[in-house]
């Protein structure tokens, strides 16, 4: 397994955590050294079928969601990427209710304050 694909998946997903997946070599290893429960298709056996029948159709609509959410931010930079994830996240899972997500939003800012100083924000020398 790639090592940055390793790096990334241990912190990102917990142990004993179930993945889905088609039987891509990278995902066995993952399941492997992540101790994953693993639930695999093979990709030939899916070509065809009807979304409604193909099991990996809600991996798959996910992907595209993310894909069309990341094209209209196109203009971002990689460094942000994170950022963009997050708000992808916050928009497509629950709660469903908006106002619930505001809140999170709002209470997230909150919870995290951040000094941003007048000289450092407009970049003014200080250096007098």
């Amino acid at each position: 397994m790639q090592k940055t694909l390793k790096l990334t998946a241990v912190n990102r997903i917990a142990q004993n955590s179930t993945l889905i997946h088609d039987k891509e070599a990278a995902h066995r290893k993952l399941v492997k050294e992540l101790s994953l429960n693993s639930v695999s298709y093979a990709s030939k056996d899916l070509k065809g079928l009807l979304d409604e029948d193909n099991p990996l159709y809600p991996v798959n609509r996910a992907h595209a969601i993310m894909k069309m959410f990341l094209n209209a931010h196109s203009g971002f930079k990689r460094d942000d990427l994170q950022g963009y994830l997050n708000l992808f996240s916050l928009v497509t899972n629950p709660p469903d209710e908006m106002l619930e997500k505001v809140e999170l939003v709002i209470n997230l800012a909150f919870n995290n304050p951040k000094t941003l100083r007048y000289r450092d924000f407009y970049g003014l020398n200080t250096d007098f």
